[in-house]
C-alpha cells in the first residue's frame, strides 16, 4: 500500500522563492552581458579607450571612456569631486559649482557647458552620490533638472546622467566614466556623436596630465 505524502506549504514556498532568485540571477547576468556587448570601441589613443552605444529613444549615443592613471585613487577621487575646478581639465566646461552638500557622499552640482557661437550655452544639474571601499570608488550622477530654476543665459539639459568608477591597480588607478546627455543642440546627430567620442578622450587626457 502506498502512502501519499504531502509537501508542507512552507517547503513549497521556500522552493518557489529559491526558484525566483535563481531566475532573477540569470536575468541580471544576461542583462549585464547584453550591456557589455552593446559597447563599440570608437577610439583608442594614448592609453585611452572610448566606447559608444545607442540609447533607445535618443539620437545621442552614450559613451564609456577608460584609462589608467599613475596616481593613488584617493587623489583621483579628490580631483573628480572638485567640481569648481572642472573647467581646468574637463573639455568645454565653463563652470562647475556645488549647489548643496548634505554630506561628503551626497552632493548636488551644476555645470555650465560651452556651446559654439551662436548656439546658447547649456547647463545641467546633477545629484551626486559617492560610494567607496578600499579598492573601489563609484561616483553616480543623476539628472535633477528641476532642482533650481533655469535662467535665460543657458538651456537646461533634461537628460544628463552617468557615473565615474575608480579602481585600484597597484599604485595606479583605472578610471572609467560612463555618461549619456542630450544637449538638445540643433545640429545633425552624427556631428553631436563625434563630440561624444572626442570630448571624453580629451577630458581623460587632461585629467592624466593634471594628476601625473
Amino acid at each position: 500500500m502506498f502512502v501519499l505524502k504531502t509537501v508542507p506549504d512552507k517547503a513549497i514556498y521556500g522552493l518557489v522563492i529559491h526558484l525566483i532568485y535563481f531566475l532573477l540571477f540569470l536575468s541580471c547576468g544576461n542583462a549585464v552581458a547584453s550591456e557589455q556587448e552593446n559597447w563599440n570601441l570608437s577610439i583608442q589613443q594614448d592609453g585611452i579607450e572610448v566606447y559608444t552605444k545607442k540609447v533607445p529613444g535618443s539620437r545621442i549615443d552614450a559613451f564609456k571612456a577608460t584609462t589608467i592613471i599613475s596616481a593613488e585613487y584617493d587623489r583621483v577621487k579628490e580631483v573628480i569631486l572638485d567640481y569648481p575646478n572642472y573647467p581646468k581639465w574637463y573639455q568645454d566646461y565653463k563652470k562647475g559649482e556645488i549647489l548643496e552638500q548634505s554630506s561628503p557622499e551626497k552632493i548636488v552640482v551644476r555645470f555650465v557647458i560651452d556651446a559654439p557661437f551662436p548656439i546658447k550655452d547649456r547647463d545641467s544639474v546633477n545629484r551626486v552620490s559617492v560610494q567607496q571601499t578600499d579598492e573601489h570608488v563609484k561616483v553616480t550622477l543623476e539628472s535633477a533638472p528641476t532642482f533650481i530654476p533655469h535662467n535665460n543665459k543657458q538651456i537646461r539639459m533634461n537628460v544628463s546622467s552617468g557615473r565615474w568608477t575608480l579602481e585600484k591597480n597597484g599604485n595606479q588607478t583605472r578610471v572609467t566614466i560612463e555618461y549619456h546627455a542630450d544637449p538638445q543642440i540643433p545640429v545633425p546627430s552624427w556631428l553631436s556623436n563625434r563630440y561624444v567620442v572626442q570630448g571624453p578622450a580629451k577630458s581623460l587626457s587632461n585629467l592624466k596630465k593634471r594628476l601625473q
